[in-house]
C-alpha cells in the first residue's frame, strides 16, 4: 500500500486541528450548554470530549512512526517453537506445524495440546515435532505456555497460535532484535489469508479491521517503547518471560497484561512491521464479536487491577497513555450509541441538547472540527485509516463493549473461549442473533426521520426550534441509517458454503483422460481438499482422475474425485475435483504451497510490496509462476 507521508504538512495539521478543537470546546462548554435539557446536553458533551480524547491518544502514538530497523539473526541462538492448541480442526494445526518445520533457523517445534487428543500427538509425531500435554485445562493458553516453559529450555521462543503459518524467514528477520540485551519479545503483524473473513471490507482487497491497529497504531508505540504482545506470532526471550512470573493468568487477555509488567520492570517490546505469519481472521461475525468480547473483558479486568497502567509503578507517562488507550478505546461504544440516538431523540421530542439560535449556527463551528479530525486521522493513518469502513466497524461491535464494560461493575468470573476457526452449522442463526440490537435501533432512527419529515411537511406535533436544526438532525440520522443498513446487508449477505478456504491462484495444469492422453487445463482454485480447473481442451466423464499440477518446486501429481463438472459461456469446461487420499509428502507440498507461498505472494502483490520470492514473475503480476516440464 504506497502513501506518501509529508511530515511537515501532518505536524502542521496536527497543531491546526488541536488549537481549532481547544477553541471549540471553549465555545461548547460556555455557550451551548443546554441548562432545560442539561442531562441530554452533558450526553452529548461526552460523548464529543470522549471522541477528541482518543483523536489525542492516537496523534500521540502515529505522529512518529521509525524506520524499520535492519537486523542481523543471532548466531546459534537455541529456539524453540510453541503450538498451543485446543480444540482446532486437525487441518488447521498441519497447516502451521508444516509452515514451523519448515522455517530456516534451527530450532524444535513443540505442539502444546490443552486438549490430549491421540490425533494430534499422532500429527506431531509423523512431522517430527515434540508433543507435550498436561492433565488440566488451569489458566488456558497462558497456562499452556507456563506448563512448556518448564520442560523446555530455549534461550527465545516462538509463540504461534494454532492457525497462523509462519514464513521460512520469521525467525532470521526478528531473532537480531535480541541483540539488546533489554528485549523481552518481538512483536509482528497478525495478517490473515481468508480475505472472506467477517473482519475483511471485502474479498478483493487485503484491507482488514485490524490494518490500522498493526500497521500505524503499533509501528508508532514502537517509537514510544510502548508496543505490546499480541501473543502470535512473536519470539519472546525466555528469561524476561521468567523474570515477571511466566505468561499472566489473571487476564483472558494475557499478553497485553505481560506486556505491562514486562515495560514496568524496564523490559521493551519491539515491533518488526512486516507480514511474516498467516492465520485464520474470524469467518463469522460471531466469532469475531466473540474474539472482540474476550479481549474487552480483558482489559476491563486489567482496568481495575492493580495493574491498571496508570497507577502501576515503573513505567513512563508516554507508556501509561499507551497502554492506557487500548483500555479506553473499548468504551468507544457509548459515543457510538450517544451519536446514533441523540439525533433520533431530538426529532421526536423537539428537546435541543444545545443552546443555540439556530442550527447553522452549530453547523459553522462543528463542521470545521469534524473535518480537521477527519483529515488528521487520515493522515496519521498512512493510508490503513478508511472512515467509513472504520465506522462500520465500530458500530458492528458496539453491543459487544458495551456489554464487556458491565465486567468493571460484576466481578464475574470469565472464561478463556477459542475463538472458532471454522463456521458451523448453525451460523446464519447465530450472524442474525448478533445483529437484532442493531435492527432495532434502525428502525428507530428510520422512525424518527419519518416522523420529521411528516411535521415538517404539515404536521403539528412538534414545534423544532428551528428548520436547520431539523433538517441536520434528518441528515444525521439518514447517514446514521445508511452505515447500519450497510452493516446489516455485509452481515446477512455473507455466504457460508466452505470448509476449506479455496485460495484464487492461476496455475497450469494437466488432467490425465481415461486413455492416458493429458489434457491442458488451468487451475482457477485451490484448496487442501480440492481443486477447480477450467480452459479444459475436451469433456470429461466423472470418476476418479489424476492431475498434474504445476507447483514452483516443481509438478505435484494427486488424484481426485469429480464433484461437479460444467460448460461455460465460451464453450470451455469447468470442473471441480475433491483430493483423494493425498500421501503425507503430496500433502505436506500443498499445504506449503497453500499456506506458505501463496499468502505471502497475494499480500505482496496487493499491497505493493517487493516480491522477493522466486515464484514472482514481473511479466504476469497476478499470477503465481511454476517451472514444470510435463513430459
Amino acid at each position: 500500500m504506497k502513501y506518501i507521508y509529508n511530515k511537515k504538512i501532518v505536524n502542521f495539521l496536527v497543531i491546526l486541528t488541536l488549537g481549532y478543537v481547544l477553541y471549540y470546546f471553549y465555545w461548547r462548554v460556555t455557550k451551548t450548554i443546554n441548562y432545560s435539557a442539561l442531562i441530554f446536553s452533558i450526553i452529548l458533551l461526552l460523548g464529543e470530549l470522549y471522541g477528541v480524547f482518543n483523536s489525542f491518544l492516537f496523534f500521540l502514538m502515529t505522529k512518529n512512526i521509525g524506520k524499520e530497523e535492519r537486523v542481523q539473526p543471532l548466531e546459534r541462538a537455541s529456539v524453540d517453537v510453541f503450538v498451543p492448541t485446543y480444540n482446532e480442526d486437525i487441518e488447521v494445526l498441519e497447516a502451521t506445524l508444516v509452515g514451523s518445520i519448515n522455517m530456516r533457523y534451527k530450532h524444535t517445534t513443540y505442539v502444546l495440546d490443552d486438549g490430549n487428543r491421540e490425533e494430534v500427538k499422532k500429527l506431531a509425531e509423523d512431522l517430527g515435532c515434540k508433543y507435550i500435554a498436561r492433565n488440566d485445562n488451569k489458566h488456558a493458553k497462558a497456562g499452556n505456555i507456563n506448563e512448556a516453559l518448564k520442560k523446555t529450555d530455549g534461550e527465545f521462543i516462538v509463540i504461534l497460535d494454532a492457525d497462523m503459518v509462519p514464513q521460512p524467514d520469521l525467525i532470521e528477520k526478528t531473532l537480531g532484535y535480541f541483540r539488546d540485551a533489554k528485549t523481552a519479545i518481538v512483536q509482528m503483524p497478525q495478517e490473515f489469508y481468508n480475505l472472506d473473513s467477517a473482519q475483511h471490507k471485502n474479498n478483493s482487497s487485503h484491507w482488514h479491521e485490524q490494518q490500522l491497529f498493526y500497521h500505524v497504531i503499533q509501528p508508532g508505540r514502537n517509537s514510544i517503547n510502548a508496543a505490546f504482545w499480541c501473543g502470535s506470532p512473536s519470539i519472546v526471550r525466555r528469561e524476561a518471560l521468567e523474570s515477571v512470573g511466566g505468561v499472566a493468568t489473571e487476564s483472558i487477555t494475557e499478553d497485553f497484561l505481560t506486556s505491562i509488567r514486562l515495560n514496568a520492570k524496564g523490559w521493551k517490546i519491539k515491533y518488526h512491521n512486516e507480514a511474516l505469519a498467516f492465520g485464520i481472521a474470524p469467518q463469522s461475525i460471531h466469532a469475531f464479536n466473540l474474539q472482540r468480547l474476550r479481549w474487552a473483558q480483558g482489559a476491563m479486568k486489567v482496568f481495575r487491577s492493580k495493574d491498571n497502567p496508570l497507577i502501576v509503578p515503573g513505567l513512563t507517562i508516554k507508556q501509561r497513555l499507551a497502554h492506557f488507550s487500548a483500555i479506553f478505546t473499548y468504551f468507544e461504544s457509548y459515543q457510538k450509541l450517544i451519536y446514533l440516538l441523540v439525533p433520533a431523540v431530538f426529532l421526536f421530542t423537539g428537546i435541543m441538547p444545545l443552546r443555540i439560535t439556530s442550527g447553522f449556527e452549530f453547523l459553522i463551528h462543528w463542521a470545521p472540527c469534524f473535518i480537521l479530525l477527519i483529515l488528521t486521522n487520515k493522515a496519521l493513518g498512512r493510508g490503513y485509516f478508511r472512515y467509513l469502513a472504520v465506522e462500520e466497524y465500530n458500530i458492528l461491535k458496539m453491543f459487544t463493549f458495551i456489554r464487556a464494560s458491565f465486567s468493571l461493575l460484576f466481578r464475574k468470573k470469565i472464561s478463556f473461549r477459542v475463538t472458532p476457526k471454522s463456521v458451523e452449522s448453525s451460523v446464519q442463526q447465530m450472524e442474525k442473533h448478533e445483529i437484532y440490537l442493531h435492527i432495532i435501533i434502525l428502525a428507530v432512527i428510520l422512525l424518527s426521520v419519518l416522523f420529521a419529515t411528516t411535521n415538517l411537511i404539515g404536521g403539528t406535533f412538534i414545534v423544532y426550534p428551528s428548520l436547520t436544526s431539523a433538517f441536520i438532525a434528518v441528515f444525521w440520522s439518514v447517514f446514521n441509517s445508511m452505515l447500519i443498513f450497510l452493516i446489516l446487508r455485509d452481515v446477512l449477505g455473507r455466504i457460508y458454503h466452505r470448509h476449506d478456504y479455496r485460495f484464487h491462484v492461476q496455475l497450469s495444469s494437466r488432467l490425465v483422460e481415461l486413455t492416458g492422453t493429458q489434457l491442458y487445463a488451468t487451475v482457477n482454485d485451490i484448496s487442501s481438499s480440492g481443486i477447480g480447473l477450467t480452459d479444459l481442451s475436451a469433456d470429461i466423464v466423472e470418476g476418479k482422475r489424476k492431475i498434474r499440477v504445476c507447483l514452483p518446486d516443481g509438478v505435484l501429481d494427486v488424484t481426485g474425485l469429480v464433484e461437479y463438472n460444467r460448460e461455460l459461456k465460451d464453450g470451455s469446461r469447468s470442473i471441480g475435483l475433491k483430493f483423494d487420499n493425498l500421501s503425507q509428502n503430496e500433502k505436506i507440498r500443498l499445504l506449503n504451497f497453500l499456506y506458505v507461498m501463496v499468502p505471502r505472494y497475494i499480500y505482496n502483490s496487493i499491497n505493493n510490496v517487493n516480491n522477493d520470492i522466486e515464484y514472482f514473475d514481473e511479466d504476469y503480476p497476478d499470477q503465481i509462476v511454476g517451472v514444470c516440464d510435463f513430459n
